[in-house]
């Protein structure tokens, strides 16, 4: 480990799972306005639940005593009391028992959730790190930040030297007319010195044999660019087209080798002055796990020292007339500004298939169903 990462990486990995007081737990949920996590919600909140949940066992418990009743005549060849009342009690006393477990669960989830979000901001004090509890609508450049609503970062955790690096847990919901799907991501945010060129490494390991990339915007083919050896086998790399030149300036051998041994599980994004490594899944890189933060400041270390190779990078194109001619140079040319021309800035996207298919069908059947009268003479 080079001595700049040895200066920066968390060494007291003990607040991650050493035991935590419940009632600094607490404090830690009220005083950051996270609502209570160990379940004591007060007398009143407990009258509540029991009064809501006897009323949703009482409706869950008509249909399940009908379906018993309907089963009745088996039972009662078996011995068992099957009058009315009995079977309403059995299915009362069954649905209430359900609604209880699972009120059970989602308590304990929330303690746990509340436990590992206090051991974290332990965590990042006791190395001098910055944490964050949650940040609504974080306003970032990467692909997954601008989709869905309800959109948020949590457990952030962030350092400045020698560049400001963020890692954090995001969630974003869909929402159409009939459902509310919640994806869930965790990233390593790292901040450069210089704008660079839009490009994506859309990693092939996490990608779904079926449905492809699940990178949540899909990216246009046209500017898929291949490279040398056996990069292609884990990574998709998309790059603006006319800065396929710009690319292999930045992605060296000994870049591609790095990017393979190190984050080939990860789908890697470079844009404007940020660079992202999106985890997508319930496996979070800001967790409790000593050996995922170890794991992530080692990274981390990997890529700052590629990185200010890719800070002396230069666009030719913004020392050009905008005569709609784009150049291929990637020297880091004196005299020129830095950024990026305003091709490059951003990757275009395509329409995913799945969002035509319904207008194709429907022009299909538009066409086929005045085909079958012709040919069936209108019968």
């Amino acid at each position: 480990m080079s001595e700049k990462a040895a200066d920066r990486a968390p060494s007291d990995f003990a607040p991650l799972s050493g035991p935590v007081d419940r009632g600094a737990v607490r404090a830690y949920e009220s005083d950051n306005g996270f609502a209570p996590t160990d379940g004591r919600s007060g007398g009143f909140g407990v009258v509540v639940g029991v009064v809501l949940g006897g009323v949703a066992a009482f409706v869950i418990a008509l249909p399940l005593a009908l379906v018993v009743m309907l089963a009745s005549p088996v039972l009662e060849q078996l011995g068992v009391d099957m009058s009315s009342d009995r079977v309403f009690q059995i299915a009362f006393l069954g649905a209430a028992t359900l609604i209880a477990c699972l009120a059970w669960f989602i308590v304990k989830d929330r303690r746990r959730a509340g436990e590992e979000r206090y051991r974290v901001s332990r965590f990042a004090a006791a190395n001098g790190l910055e944490f964050v509890p949650r940040i609504a609508d974080p306003e970032s450049p990467g692909m997954i930040f601008g989709i869905g609503g309800d959109r948020v970062a949590s457990e952030v955790v962030r350092l400045t030297r020698p560049r400001p690096v963020e890692i954090a847990n995001y969630r974003y919901v869909q929402k159409t007319a009939k459902t509310h799907e919640t994806f869930s991501w965790s990233y390593v945010e790292i901040t450069l010195e210089r704008r660079l060129p839009h490009i994506v490494l859309d990693s092939r390991r996490n990608n779904s044999p079926a449905l492809g990339s699940n990178l949540p915007v899909p990216l246009a083919t046209a500017q898929r660019l291949s490279l040398e050896g056996d990069f292609d086998r884990y990574f998709d790399l998309y790059c603006p087209e006319g800065y396929e030149a710009d690319a292999l300036y930045l992605f060296t051998p000994d870049v591609m080798a790095r990017f393979v041994d190190t984050v080939a599980e990860f789908d890697i994004e470079i844009v404007d002055d940020r660079l992202y490594l999106y985890s997508h899944g319930s496996r979070p890189l800001s967790g409790t796990d000593p050996a995922t933060w170890e794991w992530v400041f080692a990274t981390i270390d990997v890529l700052d020292a590629k990185l200010e190779r890719w800070e002396r990078w230069r666009d030719d194109r913004l020392a050009e007339p905008d005569d709609g001619v784009s150049a291929s140079t990637a020297n880091p040319t004196p005299g020129i500004p830095r950024g990026v021309a305003p091709q490059g800035r951003r990757l275009k996207h395509r329409i995913p298939v799945l969002a035509v298919l319904p207008l194709v069908v429907m022009v299909g059947i538009w066409f086929v169903i005045p085909l079958l009268e012709s040919l069936t003479g209108g019968d």
